[in-house]
């Protein structure tokens, strides 16, 4: 019986590559193509004719809570950071070494603090929203609310993080930077979407536009642009945002590289299928609901899950993909100029 031959790294980092590549480019041509078809199936049934919000209670619930991976994964990147801070006094830095670490420890739980705040603000927004109330945040209950429930939940966080361990403490900084740096591209998202000005679907629903003429694709840069009497985001709707944050889960990918008791095949297929899952869900959703096209949906996944796979790559595997395509290829030149 043949033994089967198993694929080295640099095969298997250019299978990836192209692999993400085709499936990638597939999916980007059917959106380009029937992007105004899937929203018009999608919303059928969810989004009466005249509203700029749904009535589908599967797209209302992701678009409060899609949103969350991103908010939760900068809480826990603070809480790593945290137990991290006290390592600093046996640093060799020429300083106040104990109050530094506090400095830090303090600044830590301020970004806790504000990743609960955020989650809580985005949970909020939308029920507001739905219930009509656009002027929520000017009432001093709400931002009560925000901050004390955002208190007690890094209180909880801090205290549940404590006895993990020093060497989980290490390893984990790692997994902060990847979560800091895969967060940190939401500002792209945040910049492309003014403009790109592209018109949501529920805009043209609210406006009567039975022809869809407010449409444009993915690639039209229309301008930023607002419409009167709508939402300041309704012609926000490229890329999208909540697919994004949504997709800030695939920095759990990094895990089994860190943990051994993790780097299991059944694990790892685990966290890919709840990764692409939550954010194929969330995907779906927005479509549902009007908010995204197709195309919308495809790029901010797409820009998350490269995110934090560079940053998985840099962070934590210390760039071994990336090596493996150039080392073979500096290897056997050496052997030819021998």
């Amino acid at each position: 019986m043949t033994e089967v031959k198993k694929l080295d790294k640099r095969t298997v980092t250019i299978i990836s590559i192209v692999g993400f590549a085709v499936v990638f480019a597939v999916l980007l041509a059917l959106a380009s193509i029937y992007d105004l078809q899937v929203s018009m199936i999608l919303t059928r049934g969810s989004l009466p004719a005249g509203n700029y919000y749904s009535i589908n209670q599967f797209g209302l619930f992701f678009e409060a809570f899609g949103a969350t991976p991103i908010w939760l994964a900068i809480a826990v990147a603070g809480v790593i950071f945290f137990w991290n801070a006290p390592r600093i006094q046996n640093t060799n830095a020429k300083c106040n070494k104990r109050a530094l670490a506090i400095f830090v420890m303090c600044l830590c739980a301020v970004v806790i603090c504000v990743g609960f705040y955020f989650f809580m603000s985005d949970l909020l927004k939308y029920v507001f929203e739905h219930m009509g109330d656009k002027d929520y945040l000017d009432k001093g209950y709400v931002i009560g609310l925000n901050v004390s429930v955002s208190a007690v939940l890094t209180a909880l966080l801090l205290f549940a993080w404590k006895n993990l361990g020093e060497e989980r403490h290490k390893k984990l900084l790692w997994f902060a930077l990847v979560i800091i740096f895969t967060a940190a591209f939401y500002l792209l998202i945040t910049v492309i979407k003014s403009p790109v000005g592209r018109m949501r679907f529920r805009t043209m629903n609210a406006l009567g536009d039975a022809s869809y003429s407010g449409y444009t694709p993915w690639y039209v840069i229309n301008g930023k642009r607002k419409i009167a009497g709508l939402p300041s985001d309704s012609c926000k709707s490229f890329p999208s945002g909540h697919t994004f944050s949504a997709g800030v889960i695939y920095v759990i990918l990094a895990l089994p590289d860190l943990f051994k008791k993790l780097n299991k095949t059944w694990v790892k297929v685990l966290l890919w299928l709840i990764a692409i899952g939550y954010t194929g869900v969330v995907a779906v959703s927005r479509i549902v609901v009007g908010a995204h096209y197709f195309s919308d949906v495809l790029f901010g996944g797409t820009i998350a899950f490269l995110a934090a796979m560079i940053a998985r790559e840099i962070f934590v595997l210390k760039g071994e993909h990336f090596k493996s395509l150039f080392c073979k290829k500096k290897e056997e030149s050496e052997v030819k100029t021998e």
